[in-house]
């Protein structure tokens, strides 16, 4: 956070806001949560859906964005989803500091192991100032996708989520995670090979469920490893048994209320 005080802070968007003409705005004058947040959290309709909890509260707590006097909803929904976890992470600095306790569940014994984490210390991944707004991220699948005539397509291209990703995606009734989070990947990719953008378009879903395993996660791990905003990776060694495992920062305790 670049300055803040009792109330509010200035902080600097890893990606930022795309404004009419294709310019970056990247600095955000954020408060401080209130009661009126804490209504927001609590809401059971907007607890339904995470991409319209976070919209709601980050539209309720930037005060501006490079000159932007109004902020609403709706530019909410516009920010990438690597600026909004950005600002989640310095709202809740702000509100709460930088203190948490965070419980993680080894995947061998089941056991729960506490960390007392310091949320300064998070790396966050930038872009350059020059890179385009446009951001792309390309991969080159091992087995790839083989359209409906025969061919084989291995480039695929992807561009950054944004809220509204998030909320079109979290908003389909399918609990299936791996549903779930081809959804969002699919309202993401922007080309597959040289097929046609509209069929790409029409058939994010269906093309991202026809890859093999292999292809999947060679897709997760490039997306991960590429995009911009805070790292909430972990390295937790187990209190149970005494392994180590790989996981990603417990947001369970973010926010708490009452």
């Amino acid at each position: 956070m670049a300055e803040a005080n009792a109330w509010q802070g200035t902080v600097t968007l890893p990606v930022g806001y795309p404004d009419e003409q294709g310019n970056l705005l990247r600095e955000v004058h954020l408060r401080k949560m209130t009661g009126k947040e804490e209504a927001i959290l609590a809401d059971a309709q907007l607890r339904q859906n995470g991409g319209k909890l976070i919209s709601a509260l980050l539209a309720s707590c930037i005060t501006g964005i490079e000159g932007m006097d109004k902020v609403g909803p709706q530019v909410a929904r516009r920010l990438y989803s690597a600026d909004r976890n950005y600002l989640l992470l310095e709202l809740r600095r702000l509100t709460f500091g930088d203190q948490m306790e965070a419980h993680y569940r080894c995947p061998r014994c089941q056991s729960s192991t506490a960390v007392d984490e310091d949320l300064s210390t998070l790396e966050v991944r930038r872009i350059d100032d020059n890179a385009a707004a446009t951001l792309e991220i390309r991969v080159t699948l091992k087995d790839g996708y083989k359209d409906n005539e025969g061919h084989w397509h291995h480039e695929f291209v992807f561009g950054l989520p944004t809220g509204e990703d998030e909320e079109v995606a979290a908003g389909r009734r399918d609990s299936n995670a791996a549903r779930q989070r081809d959804a969002l990947m699919a309202r993401c990719l922007r080309q597959v090979g040289t097929l046609d953008p509209r069929k790409v378009q029409a058939m994010g879903v269906r093309i991202l469920a026809d890859l093999s395993m292999v292809d999947r996660r060679a897709i997760q791990k490039a997306l991960d490893a590429a995009a911009p905003g805070p790292d909430m990776t972990r390295t937790v060694e187990c209190k149970g048994c005494g392994d180590e495992f790989r996981t990603s920062l417990d947001m369970s305790q973010f926010f708490p209320l009452g």
